[in-house]
């Protein structure tokens, strides 16, 4: 005797479910962020030391030219030729100055080898000047290595916690004749629009406008002009429900399925082993199937993907079928392939 169950109270309680789902809101600050405020990126090129024979081998023209040079600083002149150590590494030095930082704040740094070194453990990072991409020193790092990427076969990057210390202020400006801009994480229409609505619902009085899909420009009233800081802050907190696009993102390798919640099946049937799913009633195989499952049209992804589960169907033939139905024209979304 053949069986047919139809899913409709998963689908009642689905779909209650994002309803309430879509209503949660969130602040701005958590979505955008202030034009102008941003982190910067500097880099240096450095020695570490006292790397236990596991530094660069003594054919390293590099590493014997730098050695030479340093010493010559100390006023010990020896020539390239005449250094062979495997105890140091030519390195380059990178980190990420936050904005707003002054000097004396510490930032991490992250140190990676252009040698032939084995490994950084345990090396001595020495004074190594860090420059943004206007070629001026924001930072200077020195200092132990704290881990490098051990458990794994790379031992070639190290990091060390605060082992910069910042020298020249970074600064962000963080107005634009008397205005501000919202920048969305998430290029959007219907959140930058909803932003904007928010935000003038909050400031009246204030012009507010949304220029494209990312960014909302906002004049600063005149009460908050000697005080930006008051002002962004307040917009900031301004909670907004922003607005999804429907996505699913899959990564092969792994397994893992993302679902946007907005993301719809249209009608469409899907065959597995005999065991049938149909999604949109009226809409059936030609012939009795050994199990149906009957959906909704326009059905979520993620109700799709529960029933799949249900009948036994593995991560990666999940993947096979959304991917096929996005082809037949059926998902009402974007799949994105990590």
């Amino acid at each position: 005797m053949h069986r047919k169950r139809t899913v409709w109270i998963c689908i009642v309680f689905m779909v209650a479910s994002v309803f309430v789902y879509s209503q949660e809101t969130v602040r701005i600050k958590d979505i955008a962020y202030i034009q102008g405020v941003r982190e910067n990126q500097l880099i240096g090129f450095g020695i570490v030391t006292g790397l236990a024979g596991k530094g660069d081998s003594d054919s390293s023209v590099l590493l014997k030219k730098i050695l030479s040079n340093l010493l010559s600083g100390f006023g010990i002149t020896i020539p390239p030729k005449d250094i062979k150590s495997k105890n140091s590494a030519a390195v380059m030095v990178t980190a990420d100055i936050p904005p707003f930082i002054r000097p004396g704040d510490r930032i991490p740094v992250t140190l990676s080898s252009i040698g032939d070194a084995k490994s950084l453990e345990g090396g001595v990072l020495l004074q190594t000047n860090l420059k943004a991409a206007n070629d001026k020193v924001y930072a200077v790092a020195q200092g132990k290595i704290a881990y490098t990427d051990l458990g794994k076969s790379v031992q070639t990057v190290g990091y060390i916690p605060g082992g910069a210390i910042v020298e020249r202020e970074a600064v962000s400006s963080i107005s634009d004749n008397n205005y501000v801009s919202i920048i969305l994480y998430q290029s959007d229409f219907a959140t930058a629009w909803e932003v904007a609505q928010e935000v003038q619902q909050v400031f009246p009085d204030t012009p507010v406008s949304a220029e494209d899909a990312s960014m909302i420009r906002v004049e600063i009233p005149e009460n908050f002009r000697g005080n930006h800081v008051g002002f962004i802050a307040g917009i900031e907190n301004i909670t907004v429900v922003p607005d999804t696009s429907a996505k699913v993102v899959i990564n092969p390798r792994t397994g893992i399925v993302v679902m946007g919640k907005d993301v719809k099946i249209g009608k469409v049937a899907v065959s597995y082993k005999g065991d049938r799913i149909s999604v949109g009633t009226g809409f059936g195989f030609g012939e009795e199937p050994k199990e149906q499952f009957v959906l909704e049209e326009l059905t979520t992804v993620d109700q799709l993907v529960e029933v799949m589960q249900e009948i036994g169907m593995k991560t990666d033939a999940i993947i096979e079928v959304l991917k096929a139905i996005e082809k037949a024209g059926a998902l009402y979304g974007r799949i994105i392939i990590m």
